[in-house]
């Protein structure tokens, strides 16, 4: 996006720590979600606190539509001039090192390796 390589410190906390922490907060939320279950704090004005209440039948089916329609059409992808402005900019491609090749788990012609599977084919023409 700048036309330099990110920081060694950016590549693997977007790499390995962004999701692991991402991954530890899902998992911690379905662990509260199986051992507290879900609902809400409720005020009650007589006793001058709240209660724990459950969701209404109503609250539990909008949240199940909700989940069935999309937020994002699935469209064909824009065409962007990467090419024309790598150009443009005279940006040249850096060589990948070893290390990172070793580190971020890539082939050495930039493709994703063993820790990153393959399995969403693009249509990238790089």
């Amino acid at each position: 996006m700048t036309g330099t390589r990110p920081g060694i410190y950016w590549l693997i906390c977007w790499k390995y720590l962004s999701p692991l922490a991402m991954l530890s907060i899902l998992i911690s939320s379905f662990v509260e979600l199986a051992t507290e279950g879900s609902g809400y704090d409720a005020w009650i004005k007589s006793i001058g606190d709240t209660e724990r209440k459950t969701w209404p039948v109503w609250a539990v089916l909008l949240v199940l539509v909700y989940f069935n329609v999309p937020i994002i059409d699935d469209e064909e992808r824009a065409w962007f001039p990467a090419e024309e402005l790598r150009d443009f900019h005279g940006i040249e491609p850096r060589p990948v090192s070893t290390t990172e090749t070793l580190l971020f788990c890539t082939r050495p012609d930039g493709s994703e390796g063993c820790c990153w599977p393959g399995c969403c084919d693009t249509d990238d023409e790089e």
